[in-house]
């Protein structure tokens, strides 16, 4: 499951993980019993009134929701495989596919996070299932087009210029429809400039058969 097993240009694949990291926020909170009355002393005190510097007992942690817990294995498993922790990437990596499968049927954010994971595990062919399913539903989506694009770039390369340049064709006008687009601004630019690098790249008669 090593590097050698992912697709695409791994710089670009850093930019997506970044991009659609979901930031996950853990507050600690500490509560203190005030006293009601002055028949008990006040928790961390003696009856004498000395503070025994006890710490307050910390609240219990919030509980997570499947998505939340998701996401935040995709984080871990995302940031393992691409600083290289091979080790850590194979076990966060299964366990993050697992945790998303489990959320079926997955929105379009969802799917993308899965097909991420699975270009990260060399998986292309479930990648570009789940960026197919994407399409399905919004044929110009460009998280859907992105990610088919590049889940086709090293087996079927004049597929992944026909999506890279629809990617370009419906650019502007994609800007702001759909909802998770807000989580994912700073992807847009970066991918249109794969795809301006990819087209460029490409066979000049390359067409899909």
């Amino acid at each position: 499951m090593g590097d050698e097993k992912a697709s695409g240009n791994p710089d670009f694949r850093l930019a997506l993980w970044i991009g659609a990291a979901v930031l996950v926020g853990v507050a600690l909170m500490i509560g203190v019993d005030w006293p009601t009355g002055t028949s008990a002393p006040a928790p961390g005190a003696t009856a004498g009134g000395v503070q025994d510097f006890a710490p307050p007992p910390a609240a219990p942690p919030p509980v997570q929701s499947p998505r939340a817990v998701a996401d935040q294995l995709f984080n871990r498993a995302m940031m393992a495989h691409e600083t290289g922790q091979t080790q850590q990437a194979a076990i966060f990596l299964p366990e993050a596919i697992a945790a998303y499968r489990g959320l079926e049927p997955l929105d379009a954010d969802g799917l993308f996070h899965l097909a991420l994971l699975q270009l990260a595990d060399g998986d292309t062919v479930g990648a570009r299932a789940a960026a197919d399913r994407i399409l399905a539903a919004a044929p110009n989506h460009l998280l859907g087009l992105a990610v088919a694009a590049q889940a086709s770039e090293q087996s079927a390369t004049a597929e992944a210029k026909v999506f890279w340049q629809r990617y370009l064709d419906v650019y502007d006008e994609q800007q702001g429809r759909a909802p998770e687009y807000a989580h994912h601004q700073q992807l847009f630019p970066i991918m249109k400039n794969r795809a301006n690098e990819f087209i460029a790249r490409a066979p000049a008669g390359a067409t899909p058969q």
